[in-house]
């Protein structure tokens, strides 16, 4: 079922990403250039913003997996190069940068209140992507008409933003998804507890590692049978590799059957009289 699941969810993403650069190319302002959440927030669309957060909180970051084109060009740079690097190009899991989220949501945050939008459509992930299609398409194209100066300062921008992106994404899937990605970190906040989420099974995981080392995210601990669903963008590559179905995209908790493998609770009187025997 996973599988199936993955398949359509790539190809919405891949639609998703092909409006919109066909709508930027043409000048269209499509729907799916208005659903994205920097737009919504600097053109004062509340509506937009409320969805993404309730759907954020049933589904997860689901906005990361198939709506933003960012998102989906790393994808695909992941994918060539695994397909590129066989096995050796495995992932494995990587601690949260807390910090580094933080300071670069302040910065969002701060420039945001300071009425400027630069550091907000540097780090922007559809902001970025946008640029990237405007100059290495729209003005080969004829389409942007601009002076030289700020060709020239648009150009270099967006050259060292794709090289950023296509680097680490080559070698790190999502890692800027969620280091520097101010949209990354906001809707992290509400997956950490949406109600749908990926979860391990401890009692039908064998430790192969298969999920751990197809996540883009690097957010799989399969030692710990845990996954930070903070920043886990939904993708279903985990869940469509696993041998045992042991990991899915559920509600609640999973709960150990073996009881002896539980903690034990030192604070429980029975366990408090069986010393005393």
């Amino acid at each position: 079922m996973y599988r199936s699941v993955r398949t359509i969810r790539i190809i919405i993403s891949l639609i998703a990403m092909g409006v919109p650069t066909w709508a930027l190319i043409a000048g269209y302002n499509s729907v799916l250039v208005r659903m994205q959440i920097l737009t919504a927030l600097l053109a004062g669309v509340g509506l937009v913003l409320v969805f993404w957060a309730v759907v954020t909180l049933i589904y997860g970051r689901i906005y990361c997996s198939t709506v933003c084109p960012m998102g989906t060009l790393m994808d695909c740079v992941s994918f060539g190069s695994r397909k590129a690097r066989r096995r050796s190009r495995s992932y494995r899991y990587r601690a949260p940068s807390r910090r580094t989220r933080i300071v670069f949501l302040l910065l969002t945050f701060v420039s945001l209140l300071s009425s400027s939008a630069i550091v907000p459509t540097l780090l922007d992930p559809y902001s970025a992507y946008s640029r990237m299609v405007s100059e290495f398409i729209g003005r080969p194209a004829g389409i942007e008409d601009r002076s030289v100066e700020f060709a020239i300062a648009s150009m270099s921008t967006a050259v060292a933003t794709a090289l950023v992106v296509i680097g680490v994404a080559w070698k790190n899937g999502r890692l800027l998804c969620n280091t520097i990605c101010p949209v990354g970190t906001i809707l992290g906040y509400g997956a950490r507890r949406a109600y749908f989420h990926i979860e391990i099974d401890p009692d039908r995981c064998i430790s192969c590692g298969e999920c751990e080392r197809v996540c883009k995210a690097q957010c799989i601990k399969v030692s710990d049978r845990a996954v930070d669903n903070s920043r886990c963008v939904v993708c279903f590559d985990c869940t469509a590799v696993c041998p045992n179905g042991s990991i899915n995209y559920k509600s609640g908790r999973y709960q150990l059957g073996m009881p002896m493998l539980r903690k034990l609770d030192t604070s429980s009187p029975t366990l408090d009289i069986q010393k005393n025997k």
